[in-house]
């Protein structure tokens, strides 16, 4: 009730009490002015306590009706939410369902999408929780190999996410020559994050923050289904033509992402012949069990693999082949390092026989001058890669 309304009340119950005060000291029954304004004020109050008592007793009623309509409404919403679940569970048993049963082009889109929203997560789960608002838009980070920039770490963050949100992953395609031809038989594929300027960051620039922030899992892996996906449209072109692909040890050891890599590879078997998948040699040799199981599924499906950055030439040639190993790469320095003396081209020579005798091509990275390929040409050397062949440069088809 308003205050007005209580005020009201209250002038009324002081006029009740003035008018019993002067009614009774004025009815000449002998009863002193005084007295008959105690008996006006009791009346009063009494009138007061009887008003009182019927506004608490609204209230209560009231409180009463808005209890009820609350336990009503909450009842209401329990059986929404019951609903709500049972929908949920019927979509995603329907879902399910859907999925076993696509075949064909359906089955694959189905895998696609499936690595699609883990990468999703991963780059949602990357983001730091106390920044987790939209960021304004970072400025250009262009490195050069000559002057390296410095820039800042959150403007780095920004240009990651935004590029990986925004599908702005450029995939560059360096070719990798047979010798002595120098004809292009293979590509490998490396890729670029590309700001909203058009403007590069280098992985030199992004790599140390991606791990120290968590979100270099996300990067390597967008990166592979990238470079998956746009081999899909180049090999229309040129069925001859293979493609080597990194996977970095945080793909490998990745148990969300990995898995449906593997399945969504499954429902493009006809790549097998144009992917080799790549990693280092100290990844192979740290490979546990169910890493093992998940390039053992690859290598039974027909995909080939590359091991690069050899930094011995003293290989276990079994395991190479157990792992359906068909190349080996080491970087030019390096190897012609060891050519220093006769037991190092010995050396050479043996494993080059053996590799040949297995059907393992040895391919010789990061060949910069002439002067350095007529010294490895001496060698039997199958294929080589580097500037002097060519320099990685932007796919046709990347977005």
């Amino acid at each position: 009730m308003s205050f007005l309304v209580h005020g009201v009340f209250a002038f009324c119950y002081v006029v009740l009490a003035a008018v019993v005060g002067y009614a009774l000291s004025m009815s000449g029954a002998g009863i002193e002015p005084p007295v008959a304004a105690v008996a006006g004020a009791a009346v009063a109050l009494v009138g007061a306590f009887f008003h009182q008592s019927l506004v608490g007793a609204r209230r209560e009623r009231g409180l009463v009706e808005v209890l009820n309509g609350m336990s009503t409404t909450q009842a209401k919403l329990e059986s929404a939410l019951t609903g709500s679940r049972d929908e949920v569970r019927q979509l995603v048993m329907a879902f399910d369902q859907a999925a076993r049963n696509l075949t064909g082009r359906d089955s694959e889109v189905a895998s696609e999408m499936r690595v699609l929203h883990t990468l999703l997560q991963q780059i949602s789960a990357g983001r730091d929780p106390e920044r987790g608002k939209t960021r304004p838009p970072a400025p250009a980070v262009v490195v050069s190999s000559e002057a390296p920039t410095k820039v800042d770490e959150e403007d780095v963050l920004t240009i990651i996410h935004d590029a990986l949100a925004n599908n702005r992953v450029d995939v560059y395609l360096q070719p990798v020559v047979s010798l002595p031809q120098r004809k292009a038989l293979f590509y490998e594929s490396y890729s670029r994050l590309r700001a909203a300027d058009g403007t590069q960051i280098e992985p030199a620039e992004y790599l140390d923050i991606a791990e120290r922030t968590g979100l270099i899992a996300a990067i390597d892996n967008n990166l592979l289904f990238r470079c998956v996906q746009l081999l899909r449209k180049t090999r229309r072109r040129n069925l001859k033509l293979g493609f080597f692909c990194n996977i970095s040890p945080y793909t490998l050891r990745d148990t969300s992402f990995f898995p449906e890599f593997i399945d969504f590879m499954e429902q493009n078997l006809r790549l097998a012949s144009h992917i080799i998948f790549e990693f280092s040699q100290a990844d192979l040799a740290s490979h546990d069990e169910p890493i093992v199981d998940n390039l053992n599924r690859l290598r039974d499906m027909g995909f080939r693999f590359s091991i690069d950055r050899l930094k011995t030439l003293d290989i276990d040639i079994d395991n190479l082949i157990d792992r359906h190993v068909s190349f080996v790469k080491i970087d030019a320095g390096t190897l012609l390092g060891r050519l220093g003396d006769a037991a190092g081209a010995a050396e050479l020579d043996r494993m080059t026989e053996v590799l040949d005798r297995v059907g393992i091509s040895f391919v010789v990275a990061k060949i910069e001058e002439e002067s350095q390929l007529v010294e490895l040409l001496d060698y039997g050397i199958d294929f080589g890669q580097g500037y002097l062949f060519g320099v990685p440069r932007l796919s046709r088809d990347s977005d």
